[in-house]
């Protein structure tokens, strides 16, 4: 199990300089990468349960040359890359939180390069803190979704109460607007507003101010597996975010899916049908965390 995080990457103008970290020695012109306090705390070695979450604050300077590059990188007994960003501009900010997850160690690695080459890198080091009690799920059974092509009942999908609705309410309703499902003539998907082929199905949401991205990955779970499961920990042990994707393409009756949402809820869909096509409908069931 891997650790989950959503990321966001802002380019900020202008750097406040902070002293006291625990970060290598510097001048003015090398690279130089710290953690801002976050509520007056700079963490870099804690405990977290699984699905526990850390907010992280991060600002760096190129040294008297540009950052080029911004990587961030997660090592659990295996490495994972979970963003390479090329860039070009003095300085970055990065305010995101990462989520803990099943793995008993993990250690995060925030890098910069500016344009010389020259390298800076900071460390989280994240130790998985036994779980007091798991937390309840909301479950929502059945969620029937009309793909692109037919308006009733509607492409799009609320985790935070479960509504089914069309276009027109979702163009009007962005901020509670988690899932999209589309189809095409073999294949069925699950998206959300901020995935890149979405507005090829609804064109309006290139101009939406608000995008969820809800992010999913396949699992090998049964039916029931997902109809046993009576709190978040299927979900939580389950969702492997450096695999997570904007999208669950391919489909297929029988598969559990478990995701992510924006607000950094966790959940599991299991898929009870599929008419396919861009006039067909899929019915599934959903768990997701209160």
């Amino acid at each position: 199990m891997r650790a989950s995080i959503l990321l966001l990457l802002s380019i900020a103008t202008e750097l406040l300089l902070f002293s006291g970290c625990r970060e290598e020695q510097r001048t003015d012109e090398s690279p130089f990468i710290r953690q801002l306090p976050v509520n007056g705390v700079i963490t870099y070695d804690t405990a977290l349960p699984p699905g526990g979450s850390l907010m992280v604050s991060i600002e760096a300077l190129g040294g008297g040359s540009n950052i080029t590059y911004f990587g961030i990188s997660m090592f659990d007994g295996q490495q994972h890359f979970v963003l390479d960003s090329g860039m070009n501009h003095p300085n970055l900010s990065f305010v995101q939180p990462i989520f803990k997850g099943n793995s008993v160690e993990e250690i995060w690695t925030f890098s910069i390069m500016n344009r010389k080459r020259e390298k800076a890198s900071i460390q989280i080091h994240l130790t998985k803190a036994a779980v007091i009690s798991w937390g309840k799920i909301n479950t929502f059974d059945p969620v029937i979704l009309s793909a692109q092509g037919s308006n009733s009942p509607g492409s799009f999908f609320s985790f935070s109460d479960g509504t089914v609705f069309d276009y027109p309410y979702a163009e009007a309703h962005q901020s509670a607007t988690d899932l999209i499902y589309y189809a095409g003539l073999y294949e069925s998907t699950f998206s959300s507003p901020s995935e890149s082929e979405a507005p090829d199905h609804f064109p309006g949401i290139l101009n939406w101010t608000l995008k969820n991205e809800t992010r999913y990955d396949t699992t090998a779970l049964t039916s029931n597996d997902f109809f046993l499961s009576s709190n978040d920990s299927l979900a939580l042990v389950s969702y492997e975010p450096v695999n997570g994707k904007r999208k669950a393409k391919n489909l297929e009756k029988g598969m559990v899916i478990v995701f992510r949402n924006q607000a950094g809820k966790a959940g599991l869909i299991y898929v009870k049908d599929i008419l396919p096509g861009s006039e067909g409908k899929i019915e599934c069931a959903i768990k997701i965390q209160e």
